[in-house]
């Protein structure tokens, strides 16, 4: 399946903007099922600095500054990707060792270098008994990891109701927790914190997804989103991603960005301004099927 992603960020001063910084995770990283095909960006004004660097993660980021008097900024990416169907989709998820035996392993020196980070709480995962005892639920004893892990992804999907504009970037995950409700980045920081809650290494996955338009009805430019998943480490298979938001194992349609502990390592856009008054911000993605 190959894919074209075009994401367009557009900022509107009130007041005009002296200086910027800003980092990008707009760039999709190539895996062992995923290839770039190509990638463009265009940034207006143009930038007085610029640089693509990686970070801790692995994943591949720009940072550009624009040091001028502007009153609107805008950044957009372009990309071209190709999309296998994952290993993991040939796996049997009642053949996977059962998750106590995976808890055990990743406290092994051999592991805890690679996926430490993953098991323990970060900035918007929090891990509390509440999410534990959710989380038990679908990882009964001696339960094959996998097998446990559709579990718990069926029932997020099924106990949580998608209401964009409920919660925003600084919405706890005990607040959709409590209300049951949000978003697909909502949806996996909760996610995480089951996982990590019951000590297994998961980790936030950024990215898009095509939204398939209702039978008759024409695709609506602008209408997807990013998107955002989660992947959990098992030994033997390594990171398997699953989408609760979609209750789907995660195939051919997820284009993949970044990874890391939460949605603020992988923020598809932030920055700092320097201006005197209020900013709009509006976004749009479109992601196309190519022939």
């Amino acid at each position: 399946m190959r894919y074209q992603v075009r994401h367009v960020t557009k900022y509107k001063y009130n007041s005009p903007a002296e200086l910027c910084h800003n980092i990008v995770y707009q760039c999709p990283s190539d895996y062992p099922f995923q290839k770039v095909n190509s990638y463009k960006y265009r940034i207006s004004p143009e930038p007085n600095y610029e640089m693509n660097r990686r970070d801790f993660f692995e994943n591949q980021y720009l940072y550009f500054s624009i040091q001028k008097l502007h009153k609107e900024l805008s950044v957009e990416s372009i990309a071209e990707v190709t999309l296998e169907v994952p290993q993991w989709m040939k796996v049997n998820p009642l053949e996977t060792q059962s998750w106590e035996e995976v808890v055990e392993w990743l406290r092994t020196p051999e592991a805890m270098n690679d996926t430490r980070q993953f098991y323990l709480g970060s900035t918007n995962v929090e891990l509390h008994r509440h999410y534990k005892e959710y989380a038990l639920e679908s990882f009964m004893p001696g339960r094959p990891i996998m097998a446990a892990m559709m579990d718990l992804n069926e029932r997020i999907f099924n106990d949580f109701k998608f209401t964009p504009g409920f919660t925003d970037i600084s919405t706890p995950v005990s607040e959709v927790f409590k209300t049951k409700k949000g978003v697909c980045q909502d949806f996996a920081h909760f996610g995480l914190a089951c996982l990590r809650s019951i000590g297994l290494a998961a980790r936030y996955m950024s990215g898009y997804i095509e939204t398939i338009p209702p039978p008759g009805k024409p695709k609506l430019v602008g209408a997807d989103a990013s998107h955002a998943w989660i992947a959990l480490f098992i030994p033997d298979i390594g990171w398997v991603e699953f989408d609760s938001t979609n209750n789907l194992l995660v195939s051919d349609q997820h284009i993949r960005t970044a990874s890391g502990r939460d949605f603020s390592d992988v923020i598809p856009l932030k920055g700092i301004v320097y201006s005197g008054g209020d900013q709009e911000m509006d976004v749009t993605v479109d992601v196309n099927q190519l022939k």
